[in-house]
């Protein structure tokens, strides 16, 4: 079963005065047949702002019964890259709302392209926009609710970190509301065992946060990650949301690269083993220095 916080709980009975309707009416949503909200409509958004998707009859995908309809959040560039700060595998059940928080490379690339939501099978009856939450300090990667339970993995797609200089980042946060340090926590970039980035003991975790203190190769190994998976198991105690991951910068820099995650004009790619940012015509490597 799907579970929110008492935050979220609130938030969700208490109607937004600054809600904003992004489209109303009935969408049947396939791979095939996306709905599309133009550019204009975002044109005030702000970071921590939520997306909020009404819906009714998701179905599941052909195999996979109990997981759920999937939905991706895309942006209208040339290559309908995924929005910044949207997870993998994200599903939906039945007839409900769900809520997707806007980070700030995913505000900058909706006022530049627009969204389209896309996914295996449902209908959309309304997407507003509405408030949602202060972002923690820091670049965030992604922000939201995720139910860390027995072995729940959260992944996320590499563009809510493309961009960002990660020479600067100093740490890795993640915030969650566990009130508690024993639990199990690590993070990889694939399944095998070399996609293993930092495993439970390099976390250092507080009743608010588990920090992960980046070196070198830390940086070099998130910065080429084609995606993030970063997996929870609650151990001995009871589960929590997980509700921000958040890059640390350092203070006395600014990054070489602008927080905007999706541009036309920005290319992730493997040049002679190396991963490249081509931005504008420039080329950097994985932690943000001009090639």
């Amino acid at each position: 079963m799907r579970k929110i916080s008492f935050v979220a709980l609130f938030a969700a009975l208490v109607m937004s005065v600054n809600a904003a309707d992004l489209f109303t009416g009935t969408k049947q949503v396939t791979w095939g047949t996306p709905l599309h909200i133009e550019a204009a409509k975002f044109a005030d958004a702000q970071p921590g702002q939520k997306i909020v998707l009404t819906y009714t009859d998701a179905k599941e995908m052909a195999g996979e019964e109990n997981k759920g309809s999937v939905v991706e959040f895309k942006v209208m560039n040339a290559n309908y890259d995924h929005m910044a700060g949207t997870r993998e595998a994200l599903r939906l059940w039945d007839n409900n709302t769900m809520e997707q928080f806007l980070t700030a490379p995913a505000v900058d690339s909706l006022k530049a392209y627009g969204l389209e939501i896309t996914g295996n099978d449902f209908t959309v009856t309304k997407v507003t926009l509405e408030d949602g939450k202060a972002l923690k300090e820091g670049f965030t990667v992604w922000t939201g609710f995720f139910w860390a339970d027995s072995w729940s993995t959260l992944e996320l797609y590499w563009n809510g970190y493309a961009g960002v200089d990660f020479s600067k980042a100093t740490a890795l946060r993640i915030y969650s509301e566990a009130y508690r340090t024993d639990y199990f926590l690590k993070i990889m970039n694939t399944w095998e065992a070399d996609g293993l980035i930092a495993d439970n003991d390099k976390f250092v975790k507080t009743n608010e946060y588990a920090e992960l203190v980046l070196t070198d190769d830390l940086r070099t190994k998130l910065a080429a990650a084609g995606h993030w998976m970063i997996q929870f198991n609650k151990e001995a105690g009871n589960p929590f949301n997980v509700t921000d991951i958040v890059l640390v910068m350092d203070k006395g820099e600014t990054q070489a690269l602008e927080h905007t995650a999706v541009e036309a004009k920005t290319v992730k790619t493997i040049e002679n083993g190396q991963v490249v940012i081509i931005k504008n015509g420039v080329k950097y490597n994985a932690l943000g220095a001009q090639l």
